[in-house]
């Protein structure tokens, strides 16, 4: 049964709501070390779950030293202060000049148990090549918007939130933005890749357990990129129920549906099946008689020792057990009367290693993380109900058919932070009229065969990336900082490469992610 005046007013609700963003604290500038140890601290451990960005909330209750605008009276508090990221380099082409200029505010206050806040910021800039081409080629810039202009481009920054934390059980919160889960530098469960949408998020913690409910929108705008009276709307519902089984040990369960807003000339909108907190998808598209894009995983994290976290996950889009079966009797003893590699055994496997202080050296982190995602994972037969938002993946950036290896090192000593970055890919890419499985935007319909598929089939493409930057806080308060660094990245496709490098400056205010190592 559907309700469809609540199912209008849900979806208006999404759509016209404040919004608000929930990023990960990523690796690339840890402003505070020591708190960013401490969540991972045998003494005081926490859920794996939507990572707090650098808007939350906790500077409003700890006070700040500066703000270019503040307020503090009886239980209201008020912060107002610059965002901006100026950026300026040079690249080894014979346009070789480069910059970002992004310059916008952000906002922040709290009222008893209400908080809410906004960033925007208003964006230009001039990328480097393989950017440039990947900006041209999708029509939208990781983490910003929809791109506009040639020369450059401009795509502006928004984000927002209202919560409500009603007591030590239930929060709850409606906003515009990205949220990321897990305990990796990738996530291939949800990310903060993508550019920002409308959710509705609902948090329950008790006892041991904290349970999420996650209601967001998003669209597809494959191939009409720029119309948006063309534009197909498209809703998703997540599940994530996180479990700290031991002090060293959390167990989470993820579920998410996506689901097309407009199936030919049926209008569904946001269907109100899947408002239920405590249902499995499964069951109910069953019931519905839908063929909605289902996927489940798992994170696992575990802390043996202190300072040195491991964590894992999985995730699985389609299976069948028998083909997978057959899939391990190919690897275990290799025969060519076994048919195996099903085109639907659809999964994603990350395992990595975080650790702190290493080698009893105070504030140094180091990350090293291995991810691989099997063809045709996160697609489906419809485009609309692929695991993305506005042509990028809600997951990882390399989208499926690909190997990764990340290693990562910061430092930081006072107000001095200095990081080293190195991937490594090998992903496969379909010849024209082909679909071997990377683009996740492409129907599961295209195949190009059903049997025999395997990780990074297609025309091998390999890439390298390395990154390396001095950074100097010069306001902790904001997260302003000013950083000096290089860009070196080689993509060899085929015996064809191609070399980016680059040397920047750049002063930011670290306020959200933006990925461009892939």
């Amino acid at each position: 049964m559907k309700l469809s005046f609540f199912s209008f007013f849900f979806s208006f609700f999404l759509l016209h709501s404040t919004y608000s963003v929930a990023q990960l604290v990523n690796d690339k500038h840890i402003l505070n070390y020591n708190q960013y140890k401490r969540s991972y601290s045998l003494k005081n451990p926490q859920h794996t779950s939507f990572k707090p960005s650098f808007n939350n909330y906790d500077s409003l209750e700890q006070g700040r030293r500066f703000s270019f605008f503040s307020l503090s009276k009886n239980n209201l508090s008020l912060q107002i202060n610059p965002a901006f990221d100026l950026s300026f380099g040079l690249q080894n082409k014979s346009e070789n000049t480069i910059y970002r200029h992004s310059v916008g505010s952000d906002v922040k206050a709290k009222i008893k148990k209400w908080s809410f806040g906004f960033t925007y910021l208003r964006n230009m800039g001039k990328y480097m090549h393989y950017q440039s081409n990947f900006i041209l080629e999708n029509r939208t810039v990781p983490g910003l918007n929809v791109s506009k202009g040639r020369s450059f481009y401009q795509a502006d920054f928004f984000s927002s939130f209202l919560n409500f934390k009603a007591n030590k059980v239930w929060d709850f919160e409606i906003g515009y933005g990205r949220n990321f889960i897990g305990d990796g530098y990738r996530s291939l469960l949800l990310s903060d890749y993508a550019n920002a949408s409308p959710y509705l998020k609902i948090t329950t913690k008790f006892w041991k357990i904290q349970y999420t409910n996650l209601f967001s929108s998003h669209q597809n705008i494959y191939s009409v990129a720029g119309s948006p009276s063309l534009y197909k709307r498209k809703y998703s519902a997540s599940h994530y129920l996180s479990w700290i089984a031991r002090p060293w040990l959390n167990i989470s369960l993820f579920e998410t549906i996506v689901w097309q807003a407009k199936e030919a000339q049926y209008t569904r909108g946001f269907d109100v099946n899947y408002l239920n907190p405590f249902i499995f998808y499964r069951p109910v598209e069953f019931s519905t008689g839908s063929s909605d894009n289902v996927l489940v995983g798992a994170n696992i994290k575990v802390t043996p020792f202190k300072n040195h976290v491991f964590y894992a996950q999985f995730l699985f889009d389609e299976f069948l057990l028998d083909e997978l079966r057959a899939d391990f009797n190919q690897f275990r003893n290799p025969n060519k009367d076994i048919r195996s590699g099903w085109w639907a055994n659809k999964y994603g496997i990350q395992i990595g290693w975080n650790s702190f202080d290493l080698f009893n050296i105070p504030g140094l982190q180091t990350r090293v993380e291995y991810n691989l995602v099997r063809p045709y994972t996160y697609a489906h037969s419809s485009p609309t109900q692929a695991y993305s938002n506005y042509n990028l993946s809600l997951a990882h950036p390399l989208g499926a058919n690909f190997h990764e290896f990340i290693a990562i090192f910061n430092y930081q000593k006072k107000k001095w932070l200095v990081k080293a970055q190195f991937n490594q890919s090998r992903r496969g890419a379909s010849p024209l009229g082909e679909n071997f499985g990377e683009n996740i935007l492409l129907s599961n319909s295209s195949r190009s065969r059903e049997y025999e598929n395997h990780l990074s089939q297609g025309v091998p493409v390999f890439t390298h990336y390395f990154d390396a930057s001095l950074g100097y806080v010069v306001d902790k308060s904001i997260g302003a900082i000013f950083s000096v660094g290089i860009v070196w990245r080689e993509q060899k496709v085929e015996k064809l490469a191609t070399v980016n490098s680059s040397v920047f400056v750049s002063l930011k205010t670290n306020l959200f992610n933006q990925y461009w190592d892939h």
